[in-house]
C-alpha cells in the first residue's frame, strides 16, 4: 500500500494517518499545541513571583529573584521551557541579566524561601520535585549560562511598556539533579524591581 494510502484510525496510542509529499518523503506537521503532551501528562509545572525583589550585584550566592534546584535524587531531568525576568524600578548603574547554574552536583543543596510551584495542568494537584526558591542560598558563585539583555538607568515610570528579558527556551537548558538556574545582574537592582517567572517539564531519569 503507497504512503499516501495509508488510513489509520487515529487515537491514542496508534499511529495517525500517514501521507506521502511527491518525491516519497513523509509529511509530518504538528496536530496539538508544542507543550501539550507534556502538560497533559502532568509533568510540566511553572512558578513566579508576586513581590519584587533587589537583586545584589555580580554572580551572587544570594539571588532574591526565583531560583529554580533540582535537589539530588529527585529521579529527574528538568527541562527549562521558559525564564523571563521584569523590571519595575531604574537601576543606579545599567545591568547585565544572565541566567547562571550551579553545576557541581556533590555542593550543598540550595536552600531559602520556597514559593508553591503550579502544574501546568490547571486543577491538577500533582506536585513536582524542583523547588523554587526566593532570597536562595547557593553553595557557589553560579557561573554564566546565557545573557538575557540589559537594563539601563532612564526612568521606567515612563514607558508605554516594559520588555521582559529572557523568554521562551525550549529545552536549551536542563537541569540534572543537584542542578540549579538563578538570574543574576551584573549591578545592584533597583529597590523592589524585578520579578521572575519559570516553566518546565520534569523528564523521569
Amino acid at each position: 500500500m503507497a504512503l499516501n494510502q495509508l488510513e489509520v484510525q487515529g487515537r491514542p496510542g496508534s499511529f495517525p494517518t500517514a501521507k506521502g509529499s511527491v518525491d516519497g518523503f513523509s509529511l509530518v506537521s504538528a496536530g496539538h499545541a508544542s507543550y501539550l503532551q507534556a502538560v497533559l501528562s502532568g509533568n510540566a509545572y511553572c512558578v513566579g513571583d508576586s513581590a519584587g525583589g533587589a537583586n545584589p550585584s555580580g554572580l551572587s550566592t544570594a539571588p532574591i529573584s526565583v531560583c529554580l534546584f533540582n535537589p539530588k535524587g529527585s529521579g529527574v531531568n528538568a527541562v527549562i521551557w521558559y525564564a523571563a525576568i521584569s523590571t519595575a524600578v531604574a537601576p543606579a548603574a545599567i545591568q547585565h541579566v544572565w541566567l547562571a547554574i550551579n553545576r557541581d552536583i556533590a555542593a550543598a543543596a540550595v536552600t531559602g524561601t520556597a514559593l508553591l510551584t503550579k502544574n501546568a495542568l490547571v486543577g491538577n494537584g500533582k506536585a513536582g520535585a524542583v523547588l523554587a526558591f526566593t532570597t536562595a542560598t547557593l553553595p557557589a558563585a553560579p557561573v554564566v549560562a546565557l545573557v538575557v539583555g540589559a537594563i539601563g538607568t532612564g526612568a521606567i515610570t515612563v514607558q508605554m511598556t516594559i520588555p521582559l528579558l529572557g523568554g521562551w527556551l525550549d529545552g536549551a537548558l536542563v537541569l540534572a539533579p543537584g542542578g540549579a538556574i538563578s538570574f543574576q545582574f551584573s549591578s545592584i537592582s533597583g529597590t523592589a524591581a524585578n520579578m521572575a517567572s519559570w516553566a518546565w517539564e520534569e523528564v523521569p531519569i
